[in-house]
C-alpha cells in the first residue's frame, strides 16, 4: 500500500483554530496552507495547557500561528487565573516545544491593542508604551516579552501581531460590542454603552484581519534566526462608540435607542492606531470599511 505524499503546502499549527478568527484562517486560507488545529474545542486535551501534545504537534510543522486564549478583558476579570495560566503558561508551552523539537518553525502570537491600555496621545503606534489594564492584557504583554527573550535568547523567528476591534457577524462572540449591538438594533432593544460613549474605538473586518495574518506569515517566514517583530493590524479610522451605535441602529433600519451604563474599570477608554508599520511591512492595509462591514455583518446576524 502506497503512503499518502505529503501535502507541499507549508504546515502550520494552529492553535485556536476553533474560534471565530483562527475559522475563519482556516476557511480562507486552507488552500495555501496545512493547518493542523490544536484547540480545546476537538473535544479532548488538544489544548496550549497540554505540553506532551505540543511536543508531538510541533515536530513536523514549519510554523505555529498561536491563536490560543482567552481571549477577552471581561473573561479575564472574571477569572483572572484560569486566564493568566491559560495565556502565559500556552504561549511558554508553545515556545518551548519549539525550542526543544523544532527551532527552525517560525511562531506568530494574536496579541491585542489591550496591551497599550489608557494612552495619552493618539494614534498608538509600535513605539506606543504598553499599560495593560486587565489580566487579559498583562497576559498578553508577557507572550510578547517571552517571544523576544525566546527570539533573543535561543534564535527563534517570532512575530507578534496585535489585534485591533476584529469583527465579524454570526461567527463572532456574540457579547462583543459590534456583534452585540447589531442582535440589540434587530430586535429594536436599547444599545448600552458602558461609560460616556465618547471613548473611540478603531474596528477591522474579519477579511482584512485574515489578509493580515497571511501577509505575516510570509514575512516571518522569509527571516533568519533570532527574529523578532511586533506589529498592529489597525483601521486608523476612530469613532466614538455613541456614533457606532447610531451607525448601526441606521444601518439595521431599527428604533433602538442609546443608553448608558456606569464604565467598568477593566475596560479602555478608547484607542485608535495606525496601520503604518503594517503597510511598509507587508503592504497591509484595511480593504472593508466600516460601513460595509457593518452591512455583511448585519445581513449575517439577521440570520440567526
Amino acid at each position: 500500500m502506497k503512503k499518502a505524499k505529503r501535502s507541499s503546502k507549508p504546515r502550520i499549527l494552529l492553535t485556536g483554530g476553533s474560534g471565530y478568527i483562527g475559522s475563519e484562517i482556516r476557511k480562507r486560507l486552507g488552500e495555501r496552507f496545512h493547518f493542523i488545529n490544536m484547540d480545546i474545542k476537538s473535544g479532548r486535551r488538544d489544548d496550549v495547557r497540554n505540553f506532551k501534545r505540543l511536543r508531538r504537534a510541533v515536530r513536523s510543522v514549519d510554523g505555529v500561528l498561536h491563536l490560543a486564549a482567552v481571549s477577552r478583558p471581561k473573561w479575564g476579570y472574571q477569572d483572572p487565573y484560569h486566564c493568566l495560566i491559560t495565556n502565559v503558561v500556552g504561549t511558554i508551552n508553545v515556545l518551548e516545544a519549539v525550542r526543544l523539537i523544532n527551532p527552525r518553525a517560525w511562531i506568530i502570537l494574536a496579541s491585542s491593542r489591550e496591551v497599550f491600555g489608557n494612552l495619552a496621545k493618539f494614534p498608538a503606534t509600535e513605539k506606543s508604551p504598553r499599560n495593560p489594564l486587565n489580566a487579559y492584557a498583562v497576559s498578553k504583554v508577557c507572550g510578547e516579552d517571552l517571544q523576544r527573550q525566546y527570539a533573543k535568547n535561543y534564535g527563534l523567528r517570532c512575530l507578534t501581531l496585535r489585534f485591533c476591534g476584529v469583527y465579524t457577524g454570526r461567527r463572532d462572540i456574540l457579547d462583543r460590542v459590534i456583534p452585540h449591538f447589531i442582535l440589540q438594533a434587530l430586535k429594536s432593544r436599547p444599545l448600552i454603552i458602558e461609560g460616556s460613549g465618547r471613548q473611540k474605538g478603531d474596528y477591522v473586518y474579519i477579511d482584512d484581519a485574515v489578509e493580515g495574518v497571511r501577509r505575516a506569515i510570509h514575512h516571518v517566514s522569509s527571516k533568519r534566526t533570532g527574529f523578532y517583530d511586533h506589529i498592529t493590524l489597525a483601521a486608523q479610522n476612530p469613532i466614538t462608540l455613541t456614533d457606532l451605535a447610531r451607525m448601526i441602529i441606521k444601518l439595521a433600519g431599527s428604533k433602538s435607542s442609546v443608553i448608558h451604563a456606569p464604565p467598568r474599570s477593566y475596560d479602555q477608554q478608547g484607542f485608535w492606531g495606525t496601520f503604518k508599520k503594517a503597510y511598509r511591512l507587508l503592504g497591509w492595509r484595511p480593504r472593508v470599511s466600516l460601513p460595509a462591514g457593518l452591512r455583511r455583518s448585519i445581513k449575517e446576524l439577521r440570520k440567526l
